[in-house]
């Protein structure tokens, strides 16, 4: 057990470094690594990222640290940095993305400055989520500046691709393929007030339904002998799949929330204003709460467009991620929740999140993964995104602490 004099030191080298931390964390947001791509577009050689991967190697690099670029290809790496013993008596992994969403419409300030204003950070990624990378790699300069020696092995792993929908084969599923395996896992999504133990999964389609083209001005379309209305019939759809519901079991780490089936998020289709439209492409998004899966979602799509006469369609996947719980209970969240108490002063709410990230893959390879809890910031996935500084140093402090807490240390402290 740590004592309260090692947690003063740790917070001691944060605040001295925070700075420094603070100035980093600008440089990473002023390096662009926009995601702009659909999952079944994003390519292994486009090198979104690879700025940024640059940035945190070359940092790890001056605290005398070892990390390497990992990925299918050299353009799109992944970091990897192993930390403390080599014993393996236990292992943590604390995992965060490098990319970020495009910026949105609507910034007041360049998207990409890096500016510190009134005690925030602000600049696309701010929050979700290179402040966080930031207070990983501090984290680690804290305990190297404390004297600290791991009794464990700390892994930090800085991925690509995870925005596109958290679905990617380069980033963390990569690294599960290279067998790169903990007892446990952190990924700081953005919010101090919960620790996330779960994400609600998710299904996404695309809906085309067909029809048959024809001049509107010729007499075939007018007496009702040819062509057919892929809109129209989309709108058939529309109106079927509005009331779907989806069954499911209410699960603990997920009370009160429930499935969302959410048809049409987005549509077009037709030619010209005097054809027929002959094909109508929509999509749709759906939420889903543990024991949901794709399958029963298609057939129950599937079920309500059989109301439909003579409608001709195709329903495509582009993504199923299942959702995932772990119990409130598991050591690296009960850790994570002392150390929030005690930095914080209050107790942070232990739940399933709404959106998923990455922590999926991590869940279903055995290794309990907090989902979320990460400094404060808002407009992530939106505009004027910004990080409060303040949190962020706590946050980092915490990180530190939970490492030491939750590996041991092999120093006298």
């Amino acid at each position: 057990m740590a004592s309260s004099r090692l947690w003063q030191r740790i917070s001691s080298a944060v605040t001295k470094n925070f700075p420094e931390q603070t100035s980093f964390a600008s440089v990473l947001v002023r390096e662009k690594s926009e995601n702009p791509y659909t999952p079944d577009q994003s390519s292994a050689k486009v090198p979104i990222e690879l700025g940024v991967a640059e940035l945190i190697v070359k940092r790890l690099q001056s605290f005398g640290l070892q990390s390497r670029k990992i990925g299918m290809t050299k353009k799109r790496p992944n970091v990897l940095c192993y930390v403390g013993s080599r014993r393996f008596r236990k292992s943590l992994i604390l995992n965060g993305n490098m990319d970020t969403t495009p910026a949105g419409e609507g910034y007041t300030l360049d998207p990409h400055s890096g500016a510190i204003r009134d005690g925030r950070l602000y600049g696309v990624g701010a929050a979700d989520m290179k402040g966080t990378l930031s207070a990983y790699v501090y984290a680690v300069k804290a305990l190297i500046d404390s004297g600290v020696v791991l009794d464990g092995r700390l892994i930090l792993e800085f991925v690509v691709d995870e925005e596109p929908g958290g679905c990617s084969e380069f980033g963390t599923a990569y690294l599960l393929k290279q067998g790169i395996r903990a007892k446990a896992a952190i990924i700081g999504k953005p919010g101090t007030s919960k620790i996330a133990i779960g994400n609600r999964g998710g299904y996404r389609f695309r809906l085309t339904t067909f029809g048959e083209a024809i001049h509107t001005g010729i007499r075939a379309w007018e007496r009702k002998e040819a062509g057919r209305n892929a809109i129209l019939d989309m709108a058939k759809a529309i109106v079927s799949l509005e009331n779907l519901e989806i069954p499911y079991k209410p699960a603990r780490a997920f009370i009160g929330r429930s499935p969302v089936f959410t048809f049409p998020t987005k549509i077009s289709g037709g030619l010209s204003i005097n054809s027929v439209p002959d094909k109508c492409v929509a999509y749709g998004d759906v939420r889903l709460m543990p024991g949901n899966s794709d399958k029963q979602v298609k057939i129950w799509i599937r079920e309500k467009l059989t109301s439909i006469p003579g409608l001709r369609y195709e329903l495509s996947d582009l993504l199923f991620v299942p959702s995932v719980e772990i119990d409130r209970k598991e050591e690296v969240v009960e850790v994570l929740a002392k150390h929030v108490r005690e930095v914080f002063g209050f107790s942070p709410k232990i739940e399933g999140s709404g959106p998923w990230c990455d922590a999926w893959m991590l869940v279903t390879n055995d290794i309990p993964t907090v989902s979320g809890f990460g400094p404060d910031g808002a407009g992530y996935h939106g505009v004027n995104e910004w990080i409060d500084l303040e949190s962020l140093r706590k946050v980092t402090e915490i990180y530190a602490r939970v490492i030491v807490d939750y590996l041991g240390t092999r120093s006298k402290v």
